[in-house]
């Protein structure tokens, strides 16, 4: 079976290939899927893409089908879970089941950041329970001492609140990085074009995220829905991304087979 966060590697089996491309100063490009489906999932691991997430907030996704698609991905691509809420139950069980890290939404000041941390850390660093059914297989005391220390610990910035206390946040002991969410962000910051990344009022939001991560040493990522944005966003600085989701592209693959199909018929 594949070790946590992607399988054997250089760095051993407990390895999270994710946060060693960040270590090495790479960007990592990520598939967001929302599709409940291990076939799916599995397909889309075969992509090439260093990572997927699997969104357990808006996608449809329970944790059973979740856990049959991390044994789908296997260590073909790290896999993150986005988070319902920073809720300590689920984080324990998602990592149990071999989640290369977590990305938790709507965090809003230092306390919940710290919070988030310590789910995800066994004691002294933090609260989080032993049984490590499926990410430790095969040697769960292994994976306590080498794994679960390297598990990624992602907060979202995605309301005016958070982003206020974006230094504060960034500052939390343990946190690996901030995520923005630029549709919930603008819709906080009353910004009618939702999402749009050439709004001088949200670019001056991603700078400040980009600046508090760079200060306090973490790694900014940031949501984009097509690979022009996602290319935009690594080129300020973003060094997590995603440039599509399963859904959007299963849509947009079946729309453009049918225009292409009744364009050609006679």
């Amino acid at each position: 079976m594949a070790g946590y966060g992607g399988g054997a590697g250089a760095g051993g089996r407990f390895e999270n290939r994710l946060k060693a491309t960040w270590r090495a100063g790479g960007a990592a490009l990520n598939l967001w899927s929302t599709i409940p489906s291990a076939w799916t999932a599995e397909l889309l691991a075969t992509t090439g893409y260093d990572a997927i997430t699997i969104d357990m907030q808006h996608g449809l996704a329970d944790y059973a089908t979740t856990v049959a698609m991390l044994q789908a991905i296997g260590g073909r691509a790290s896999v993150l879970i986005r988070l319902p809420w920073n809720d300590p139950a689920l984080i324990m069980r998602v990592l149990d089941a071999g989640a290369a890290g977590v990305i938790c939404p709507l965090v809003n000041s230092r306390a919940e950041a710290e919070a988030l941390v310590a789910a995800c850390r066994y004691p002294p660093a933090g609260f989080r329970s032993f049984g490590p059914v499926r990410a430790g297989l095969g040697d769960p005391l292994g994976y306590v001492g080498a794994g679960a220390e390297t598990a990624a610990v992602i907060a979202m910035i995605e309301t005016a609140e958070g982003l206020e206390r974006v230094d504060e946040i960034a500052a939390a002991p343990g946190l690996d990085g901030l995520y923005v969410g630029p549709a919930d962000l603008s819709l906080s910051l009353g910004l009618a074009d939702v999402g749009n990344f050439a709004n001088p009022a949200l670019r001056a939001a991603l700078e400040r995220v980009l600046a508090a991560a760079a200060r306090h040493g973490v790694v900014p990522g940031c949501h984009a829905t097509t690979p022009a944005d996602a290319a935009l966003l690594i080129g300020m600085g973003f060094r997590l991304t995603s440039p599509a989701s399963d859904s959007a592209l299963l849509q947009a693959g079946a729309l453009a087979a049918l225009a292409v199909t009744r364009e050609s018929a006679p």
